[in-house]
């Protein structure tokens, strides 16, 4: 009679363990199970988040340019109207006092210089090239004026199909090279750039150099390579920025080429 009971004692204690040992997999279970889709919900809003940042990013890069359209009508139809208006006046003005006469040239000159700096602002501000000629030959129109004013060589190289890129990823990749570009006049003394676009493994490829004084990157990250790094974002590319006094200015800048970037 003790021994059953002792068996009776002893597969209850089993029963429990075993109903305790089931409970506590199925609450294990659960929690990990939670945790799993925890993750993975945060992995989603991570994601929306990072995609809502890129549109609102896009949004403003839109923004920011529509401005530029209405800044170059406003410069080209309104100042360049004037300079035109001016332009014919002087000119009328033609025979009707001899002893003027250097005085006119003098200011028909003036006039022209004004319309050809209204001419180029407003191409600086939006790149009209780029629709009539694409963007390699746009790239080697802009290098040459910036060539003739700043006296910088140039060495331009591209091996990438340009023509399939987006109307929205053409524009980026230009701006992209003014920025650069621009930053190269006014702060690097450089004598060279080198500016080489080529395509790898389904993947675009810009590399920037220039030989100027460089600088410390921490304390050079202005708006304009902040810029840069917000037009790279967009289409979901990756940029770098090296650079150290005395050894001139470099960047990089890679971008998948898929539905985001290619027609």
């Amino acid at each position: 009679m003790e021994s059953e009971n002792q068996i009776k004692f002893y597969f209850g204690i089993i029963t429990v363990m075993l109903a305790f040992v089931i409970i506590t997999g199925g609450f294990i279970l659960a929690v990990l199970r939670y945790q799993k889709r925890l993750y993975f919900k945060q992995q989603e809003l991570l994601r929306l988040d990072a995609q809502h940042k890129k549109e609102l990013l896009q949004i403003s890069i839109e923004t920011a340019e529509a401005e530029r359209m209405q800044i170059a009508k406003d410069v080209h139809d309104e100042i360049g109207s004037i300079f035109s208006t001016l332009s014919l006046s002087i000119n009328q003005l033609n025979g009707a006092d001899g002893s003027n006469a250097e005085h006119l040239q003098t200011g028909k000159y003036l006039i022209q210089s004004g319309i050809d700096s209204v001419r180029r602002i407003s191409h600086n501000i939006v790149p009209f090239e780029l629709e009539l000629l694409g963007l390699e030959q746009t790239i080697e129109n802009y290098f040459d004026r910036l060539t003739s004013v700043s006296g910088i060589e140039v060495d331009f190289e591209n091996n990438a199909p340009l023509e399939s890129l987006t109307s929205t990823a053409t524009l980026a990749l230009y701006r992209i090279v003014q920025e650069l570009s621009s930053n190269c006049i006014k702060y690097a003394k450089a004598k060279t750039i080198r500016l080489h676009i080529n395509t790898e493994n389904n993947t675009l490829n810009l590399t920037y150099k220039d030989d100027g004084v460089g600088t410390e990157l921490v304390s050079s990250r202005g708006i304009g390579l902040k810029n840069i790094e917000s037009r790279v974002i967009v289409m979901n590319g990756e940029v770098n920025f090296a650079s150290a006094p005395g050894e001139g200015f470099a960047c990089t800048v890679t971008i998948p080429l898929t539905n985001n970037t290619v027609v």
